[in-house]
């Protein structure tokens, strides 16, 4: 174990804040994808997807081996992903959402970087400052493998003393990410203070206020997001929407008000993933936002909520003219047994 007492991390200086607290967001930028995407382009992206999931794989081995980590296939694939986000954000968003119990540690560090490069891409940021923050997205809880087993995957809530070993795991990152040749102050901010709170309750320095820069403030919501709506072995996660709601209770205290805000419309009121029943009782998958009319997404019609069977799949373009259905509410998938990865 880790002392963080000792630590060069609790050492170290707080970072000074990259962009000062109550500073202007970059404009906005048009982010309108086509309404429609080929096949082919998805399985594209899906390699994409899968060619990260290897090489954080590869990394995670090589540093447990004691082996030398060589980043440079990371920032590559991470830098595809950031260009990907830019002409087919929403194909990503929807690979996100997709996953599986037992791979928890992968996916939400994938995760977590499809979705800080989202909402960069949102606030205007440079596309140099979202490969790093991509990057740091894929790398941030990687001191999680000197966690325990134990810890690690307790079916439960942890004791103080698991607890304590549990928040170990930031200065580990910060550390291990430290030494690797390649990792710029931008990763190391995401992976050594997405668990810092705006009030000075997060770990493991206490940070609070100004001392939270622009990207700390964006790694933590992005960061609660994806586990809270992340299923576990232990735990079913919420649906978007709940989860939101979290975020918005912790607003000011926990999270950056303003931030918190932008995140949720740079998400969409349906974000891309999420199942929903239209009102002549067809159960949807979403599929694209719709920037202009937000109630009004690209979905694909898969399932007869009221005659429980399945339906020819279909792509809906809500926004369409002459188009009726519109979405009643979000439905969680395991209340029809459903299996939302055979749908995208």
């Amino acid at each position: 174990r880790v002392d963080l007492s000792r630590s060069q991390l609790s050492q170290d200086k707080a970072p000074e804040a990259t962009d000062k607290p109550g500073a202007p967001i970059p404009s906005m930028r048009a982010m309108q994808e086509p309404r429609v995407q080929g096949e082919g382009r998805e399985l594209k992206i899906r390699r994409l997807y899968q060619e990260a999931r290897e090489l954080q794989g590869k990394f995670i081995r090589h540093l447990k081996a004691g082996e030398p980590i060589d980043i440079t296939p990371l920032a590559a694939v991470a830098e595809e992903m950031v260009d990907t986000m830019f002409s087919h954000g929403d194909a990503m968003l929807c690979l996100a959402r997709i996953r599986a119990k037992d791979a928890y540690l992968m996916e939400h560090s994938m995760n977590v970087a499809i979705l800080l490069a989202n909402f960069g891409r949102y606030l205007g940021l440079e596309r140099n400052v979202l490969k790093e923050l991509t990057l740091g997205g894929l790398l941030h809880d990687v001191g999680k493998i000197m966690t325990p087993d134990a810890v690690l995957n307790k079916p439960g809530k942890l004791t103080d003393e698991e607890f304590a070993i549990m928040r170990e795991h930031v200065v580990h990152s910060h550390d291990i990410l430290k030494a690797t040749t390649g990792i710029t102050p931008t990763m190391l901010e995401v992976a050594a203070n997405h668990h810092e709170r705006l009030d000075g309750s997060g770990y493991p320095r206490s940070l609070q206020g100004e001392q939270l820069s622009l990207y700390t403030r964006m790694s933590a919501i992005v960061d609660v997001y994806d586990a809270v709506t992340a299923d576990r072995v232990y735990k079913q996660g919420m649906q978007p929407t709940q989860a939101f709601r979290i975020l918005l209770k912790g607003a000011v205290t926990h999270f950056d008000e303003g931030l918190v805000t932008r995140f949720i419309k740079c998400m969409g009121v349906y974000p891309v993933g999420t199942l929903v029943l239209l009102s002549n009782q067809r159960l949807a998958l979403v599929m694209q936002r719709n920037e202009l009319t937000p109630l009004k997404p690209l979905v694909k019609v898969i399932y007869h909520a009221a005659q429980r069977h399945y339906l020819e799949v279909q792509l809906l373009d809500l926004a369409k003219p002459g188009v009726s259905e519109t979405i009643e509410s979000t439905v969680d998938p395991k209340d029809y047994g459903i299996t939302l990865a055979n749908f995208v």
